[in-house]
């Protein structure tokens, strides 16, 4: 066994943190992590293919917790795959599970037509370390995007009535969903007295499961506002609630008494998959309005349907409506071609 004296010794900064919650301090932990990790493993620090800091959620604001589990966990997949690229690796052996396709010709076609982890092969009964590797950051990355939280900046941008639910924070959003599906009683009073009355359309945006989604498609407001106009449908001001389900979207269209709503929401993230959005159409909203009254636009990001061409099928949809006097099932889709 090693004595403690042949130990790997850490020579960290020794500078305090900033306040509990701060972007800064957020940022000295996870160097500071990243740091006795490359000590420890005697990795030289060098840019990682799964460090990108255009891709990550924004930091979590003071009303959650400082640091995330996700984020952790993602500092420390980057480090040892570092690590793990720097290793000698055999060569001139195929890897088991892709050495008898039917179809061999075709796995380049296949694997760059889906971001899915297809024809990846495997390691005994395991995934390749890479593929491990890359799982565990993205799992990190979706974990960010739940506890992710609109910038007041953001908001702002919108020049949107800024309303927020029953769920007073982060735990009772995710514990208790119906306390994210009304109005508190001060935002319900501002709604009241600052929304637009009597609109054809309700635009809503809200953080829903992924903050990160919304910001990262700020391009959504503009689009529909500009396909709405086309299609001759009025729209109201906007609004953003914070910690929003879908139903919520019920409660704001009756209070406005608007003949439809459309609600963008960050959905539940998948792998990687932090900056999805999802659009949710009702027309003439009620109360407890049943989903198979309403249409569903998922996977809108910059890698499934883009901001335009989910604004121009919501217009399509809502257009369809307005003749059947009913959205939901209804309403036959518009056939998209790819």
């Amino acid at each position: 066994m090693a004595s403690a004296d042949s130990r790997p010794q850490l020579s960290l900064s020794s500078a305090p943190l900033s306040g509990a919650g701060s972007a800064e301090s957020e940022a000295q932990i996870q160097a500071l992590v990243a740091a006795v990790l490359r000590q420890m493993l005697a990795v030289p620090a060098q840019p990682s293919p799964l460090a990108d800091a255009s891709s990550a959620p924004a930091p979590s604001r003071s009303d959650d917790a400082p640091i995330r589990p996700g984020r952790i966990e993602r500092v420390v997949a980057e480090v040892v795959e570092e690590l793990w690229r720097q290793a000698p690796l055999p060569t001139g052996r195929p890897l088991p599970g892709l050495d008898r396709l039917a179809e061999p010709a075709m796995l380049p076609a296949w694997t760059k037509s889906t971001p899915s982890r297809i024809a990846v092969g495997r390691a005994g009964l395991r995934y390749p370390t890479s593929t491990y590797l890359h799982l565990r950051a993205d799992h990190g990355v979706a974990k960010e995007a739940v506890a992710s939280v609109a910038s007041p900046e953001f908001v702002r941008s919108l020049g949107a009535v800024e309303l927020r639910t029953k769920a007073a924070d982060l735990q009772t959003f995710l514990l208790e969903p119906n306390q994210g599906r009304q109005l508190d009683d001060a935002s319900l009073q501002r709604l009241r007295s600052e929304a637009t009355r009597g609109a054809d359309v309700q635009i809503i945006l809200a953080d829903g499961l992924s903050a990160w989604a919304a910001e990262h498609n700020s391009g959504l407001l503009g689009a529909l506002q500009a396909e709405l106009t086309a299609a001759g449908f009025s729209f109201g001001k906007p609004i953003f609630v914070h910690r929003a389900r879908i139903a919520v979207a019920d409660q704001i269209g009756v209070e406005l008494g608007a003949k439809a709503t459309v609600i963008g929401l960050g959905e539940r993230p998948g792998l990687g998959t932090g900056d999805s959005l999802s659009l949710y159409l009702a027309w003439n909203p009620k109360m407890g309005q049943d989903n198979a009254e309403k249409n569903c636009i998922s996977n809108v990001r910059p890698a499934g349907i883009s901001v335009g061409a989910a604004a121009k099928l919501a217009v399509q949809i809502l257009s369809r409506a307005k003749e059947l006097g009913q959205g939901g099932l209804a309403v036959a889709a518009p056939q998209r071609t790819y």
